[in-house]
């Protein structure tokens, strides 16, 4: 689809996103739990250690129209969540500082 590796990444997060969503076009819980696990296991680890029910409060913020489904424009805004927690983690704090 692309030919820079940005335009590469940006397919990847396309195809992440299509993977787990189900025949209405949007990701439910249970597959956003599978995607966090399978794809982010580390963020994931360590913001369940700073709050056991993180996936459950991390759906409810994502999910921002309360239809029990995340649509594309909600998984980007949770892709951002993780993205800048990688950053902030880069710059010397503790993973999950927002979980």
């Amino acid at each position: 689809m692309g030919n820079t590796e940005a335009e590469r990444k940006m397919t990847g997060l396309l195809q992440l996103y299509h993977q787990y969503a189900q025949d209405s076009g949007a990701v439910d819980k249970a597959g956003l739990s599978k995607m966090m696990q399978e794809n982010f296991p580390t963020f994931l680890s360590a913001c369940e250690k700073r709050s056991r029910d993180f996936l459950e409060k991390f759906f409810q913020k994502e999910d921002v129209n309360h239809d029990e489904k995340i649509s594309f424009p909600e998984f980007l805004s949770g892709v951002a969540t993780v993205a800048m927690d990688m950053y902030t983690e880069s710059q010397g704090q503790k993973p999950c500082s927002e979980g």
